[in-house]
């Protein structure tokens, strides 16, 4: 009986063959947009799986609605019908072979845990770097095999994202951006790294020539990235004027008549983040303690959480030969909204009500609107030139937002928080905003309901008051209207 010929409607430019014929365990195409990345993606399942009968495999994007929108609906255009069948409920193929090719979303690492204890033969991922490297690392873990098939991971991306960093560690810079096989020394994988430029499209460069020009008038660094695939750009980041320099100070005793509050990022599961805020004469605020949790540390309940918090508030001080324990004074406790919404199961309790238990007082909600708080993180870190070097930290060259460097976390977290793609006004969401909202929960509550409203001092100043008293810009208005 003769074999039947079925024919593929694809043919690959010079880089997409590349990318299948690479036999590295784990393999990345990358770089910048329209490089016909998410059809290589497909067409390697597709080749895979009919080369390993019975095979389990796994196709991950960020939402079902980008799963069927891109790679389901580039399955359909591009693999001939008579190799496989659908179901459209579970969105699983099912080749003529037997393997099994699941499609799935992966948005945040609780949804990466949920695949913990599973065996993938071969696992994608589009769009890598919108996860961060902790959801990453726990699908790259179940890649292994029972059934003796090659284990592969291959995975497409851009530049920028939240896990750019990963991604350039892992698989950009240890190749010299695709020169080289790299073996990794822990798992002894084989990693490889495939570059494509928009040229290397040449279908769309056929079909749409113009796309090319559109990237092309693009600001600098997100050309570089999005035209050229550059690597190095780092576009995407959301705070690039953080500068340690700048914005990072050595604690010092704060003066106690400064005003002091709190913020905090609710969590159990998920790390919580509280920080404490004061403010000087001039309207500089101080974010000088930080308690959070971070991922694989121990949980604490809210109302333990809270019994921590008046812990560290805690002092001790002497008066007339005596030594007395002390709360230091603060103001409210900014919580995100979420802390006080009621669950049907919890009989009318919230969070904050947890927090009440522990101790907490004097619970406020937050301004939760993101636009908001991005805005409110920039006013704050841009730099300001003072005529002679500022009284606390030393330094000519400051801002309105000054960090302890005990506040590790967020140090090591507010470089790393990227721009929401779809919104540039906005912070993506990802596994490390906890400590980025803590904290811009206290800057927030701070520009709403106090800046404008600057107390007089009560004793005399080590130093000249150089910047007015600012006033409530419209926003503020609004609100306190």
């Amino acid at each position: 009986m003769s074999k039947r010929t079925v024919d593929v409607p694809y043919v690959p430019n010079k880089r997409q063959y590349d990318f299948h014929a690479c036999g590295a365990d784990e393999v990345v195409y990358g770089g910048a947009r329209g490089g016909g990345k998410s059809t290589a993606l497909i067409m390697e399942a597709m080749a895979y799986g009919l080369e390993n009968a019975g095979a389990t495999m796994y196709l991950f994007r960020e939402t079902y609605k980008d799963l069927e929108e891109v790679l389901i609906k580039e399955w359909k255009k591009r693999v001939p019908r008579e190799l496989y069948s659908y179901h459209g409920t579970d969105r699983v193929v099912t080749l003529l072979n037997g393997t099994q090719i699941y499609f799935r979303f992966v948005r945040t690492k609780s949804d990466a845990e949920s695949y913990n204890g599973r065996s993938m033969d071969w696992l994608g991922i589009d769009e890598l770097t919108h996860h961060d490297e902790e959801t990453l690392q726990i699908l790259l873990s179940c890649v292994r095999s029972a059934e003796g098939f090659p284990t592969r991971f291959r995975g497409t991306c851009n530049p920028g994202g939240i896990g750019h960093k990963f991604v350039k560690d892992r698989y950009v810079d240890p190749t010299k951006k695709g020169k080289k096989h790299y073996t990794d020394p822990v798992t002894g994988n084989t990693i490889a790294f495939i570059p494509a430029t928009v040229y290397d499209n040449t279908a769309l460069m056929e079909f749409d020539p113009a796309y090319a020009r559109r990237l092309e008038n693009l600001p600098p660094k997100r050309r570089a990235a999005w035209l050229h695939g550059d690597w190095d750009s780092y576009d995407g980041q959301a705070f690039e004027e953080f500068d340690p320099d700048i914005h990072v100070v050595k604690p010092f005793d704060i003066p106690e008549h400064w005003y002091r509050w709190m913020g905090v990022d609710n969590g159990y599961t998920d790390p919580f983040a509280f920080y404490w805020g004061a403010v000087d004469e001039r309207g500089i605020v101080y974010i000088y303690r930080e308690f959070t949790r971070d991922y694989g540390d121990p949980k604490l309940t809210y109302s333990q959480q809270a019994e921590r918090v008046i812990k560290l508030m805690k002092h001790q001080k002497m008066e007339d030969g005596r030594v007395y324990e002390y709360t230091e004074p603060t103001g409210p406790v900014y919580c995100g909204h979420d802390a006080f919404a009621s669950h049907p199961l919890a009989q009318g309790k919230t969070i904050a009500w947890y927090y009440l238990q522990g101790g907490l007082k004097a619970l406020q909600p937050v301004v939760p609107d993101r636009k908001m708080r991005k805005a409110t993180w920039h006013e704050y870190l841009k730099p300001i030139e003072l005529p002679s070097p500022d009284f606390y930290t030393g330094r000519a060259k400051i801002a309105k937002v000054q960090i302890f460097d005990t506040c590790e976390r967020l140090i090591e977290t507010l470089p790393m928080q990227m721009e929401d793609e779809r919104d540039v006004e906005k912070v993506a969401e990802s596994n490390i905003n906890h400590w980025y909202d803590g904290a811009g929960y206290l800057l927030v509550s701070y520009h709403v309901h106090r800046s404008g409203r600057i107390e007089p001092p009560k004793k005399e100043l080590p130093f000249e008051l150089r910047t007015p008293e600012p006033e409530r810009d419209a926003v503020q208005e609004y609100l306190w209207s």
